[in-house]
């Protein structure tokens, strides 16, 4: 048997050190904070359209920041941001539902980029070097097992905290979870309870409504009171 290997933790190391994870993170708080700010009900403002504001900021944005970064190259591939970095390539995407929604709840079947590198991450063997000829410095060295890194990103419409997932997707076509790894990179989603993702660590989950826990009551035992076990017509 071989030991298990911890491939998220390998992802996330390579890309810190290489000055991808801090200055994305900025990015999307910064992003956030400024679509809730500019956001407007009154004026025809609505989720689509801070959804919409996030997704095209994030991406234009963030293409313009790692332009030039050494090792590091970022790009507009359908219509969102990816980034390449020593072997890995790093999507982002909106978890539907905002904020309170549970990380479990992403699909990749949107489109043959997104489900692409789920399906790739859940194939065995070595992976291929497609795009070593366009961006031969991002892929100098062994390429990881689990290349496909993915953010599952939120923000709060109103207070524009953001909140954001990061993990190595999965085909989960026929069922399971879309996630082989997933641990909370960004903010703090409200009222979370513990669930497992994949065969990676447990990651906060928002509970499910209604969900309350059940304090703990000492029982006390009555004393027995004049009457008890008579019957009531001796009462009367």
């Amino acid at each position: 048997m071989f030991p298990s290997v911890d491939h998220l933790s390998e992802a996330v190391a390579t890309l810190g050190k290489n000055g991808v994870l801090a200055p994305l993170a900025d990015l999307i708080r910064q992003v956030y904070w400024r679509a809730a700010d500019r956001h407007e009900p009154d004026l025809g403002d609505d989720a689509m359209s801070f959804g919409t504001t996030v997704w095209r900021n994030l991406t234009n944005l963030g293409a313009a920041q790692f332009a030039g970064l050494p090792g590091v190259d970022a790009r507009i591939e359908d219509n969102s941001l990816e980034i390449l970095c020593a072997g890995y390539i790093v999507r982002l995407y909106s978890l539907q539902g905002g904020a309170g929604a549970s990380v479990e709840s992403i699909r990749w079947e949107g489109s043959e980029a997104r489900l692409g590198g789920a399906v790739e991450n859940s194939r065995g063997g070595q992976l291929a070097l497609d795009d070593e000829e366009q961006f031969p410095e991002a892929f100098t060295g062994v390429v990881p097992r689990r290349r496909h890194v993915r953010i599952a990103h939120a923000g709060d419409i109103d207070t524009g905290e953001a909140l954001a997932y990061l993990g190595l997707p999965r085909d989960n076509r026929d069922g399971g979870s879309p996630w082989f790894q997933v641990q909370l990179w960004l903010g703090q989603p409200a009222h979370s309870v513990l669930a497992q993702a994949g065969d990676g660590p447990t990651v906060p989950d928002p509970a499910l409504p209604g969900e309350v826990p059940i304090p703990d009551l000492d029982i006390l035992v009555r004393p027995k009171r004049r009457g008890d076990g008579v019957p009531l017509s001796a009462l009367a």
